[in-house]
């Protein structure tokens, strides 16, 4: 007892003093400047929502594309295209080959013209060159490659569509016939693209015209595309307007960021990592073109809604 009072009277350690507190780095005051600046925006928007009209639509449009997971919607449609791409890339420049002797010259002055990277359409140019030997062998497959492709994307577009307009679940029938319509649609949409973008290499000053005339094409198949898939049988193609706008510009401006940036980045990432590199850059611009698909369905269901 006597030694637990001595221990008990005892001098005890006075505490150490806290540790001063370093500033924030840069890279946190960025950091935190950039989040209170996005809070700022958000507060702004909300407030404008109550507001306008259009700002209001747009929140609605983000809210059904969040419910549905639109991103992975994308994904999904970006997979479908590559496979159909594939395919249909071997058919036509086969078909070119076989037809008007494509070789490396013309294939290289092929790109130029129409904006696209030169090392897809060498490596789609050999290996049609490679294939001469077993062309009839190797067409047929590449048609029933091209409609199984077809089929493919026109289900998931499908699906994406009834997902955006609250439509019940149904199979897909007709097959061969909604094959047949995306291949119309892929050769009316990058035919017209392509055809375009050499026109504008041979009359230069006249830019304006083309993009305008490439973007009302590109509106215009897709506003028959989203007639054909499922939406509300009262609404009709003014309706689809608001996104064939979407995509015929998103499309317009994806198309100048390949020819003047995405190309080159093509190129080095070949160099780099072989036909990864490709893939992984083909696959990034498919799911943009996807989002841009995604969000023109969320966006028309969305102001049909809003108008009914």
């Amino acid at each position: 007892m006597a030694d637990a009072d001595a221990n008990a009277c005892e001098p005890t350690d006075p505490p150490e003093p806290p540790e001063p507190h370093e500033p924030p780095g840069k890279l946190a005051r960025a950091r935190t400047r950039v989040v209170e600046a996005a809070e700022a925006t958000k507060q702004r928007a909300e407030a404008m929502r109550s507001r306008s009209s259009a700002v209001d639509a747009a929140f609605a449009t983000h809210e059904r594309d969040r419910r549905v997971v639109g991103g992975v919607l994308a994904g999904a449609i970006a997979f479908r295209l590559f496979v159909y791409l594939l395919p249909l890339f071997l058919a036509v420049v086969t078909t070119l080959g076989v037809l008007v002797g494509l070789n490396e010259d013309s294939t290289d002055e092929l790109g130029e013209q129409l904006g696209l990277s030169k090392s897809i359409v060498k490596s789609v140019a050999t290996a049609a060159e490679d294939s001469n030997r077993s062309l009839w062998i190797l067409m047929p497959l590449t048609l029933w490659a091209v409609y199984s492709g077809g089929l493919g994307a026109a289900k998931v577009l499908h699906a994406v569509h009834r997902v955006a307009w609250d439509r019940p679940v149904e199979r897909l029938r007709r097959g061969w016939l909604a094959s047949l319509v995306t291949f119309g649609m892929a050769l009316v949409g990058g035919g017209t693209a392509a055809g375009l973008q050499a026109l504008r290499h041979q009359s230069e000053g006249i830019g304006l015209g083309f993009v305008a005339a490439e973007i009302a094409v590109l509106v215009a198949v897709w506003v028959v595309a989203s007639l054909l898939l499922p939406h509300d049988p009262a609404a009709g193609w003014r309706a689809m307007l608001p996104g064939a706008l979407l995509v015929g510009v998103g499309y317009w401006a994806l198309h100048v960021f390949s020819a003047y940036f995405l190309a080159h980045r093509i190129a080095n990432a070949s160099e780099l990592y072989g036909s990864l590199g490709v893939a992984a850059a083909l696959l990034a611009w498919l799911f943009i073109l996807g989002r841009l698909m995604v969000a023109s369905a969320m966006l028309n269901a969305t102001l049909w809604e809003r108008r009914r």
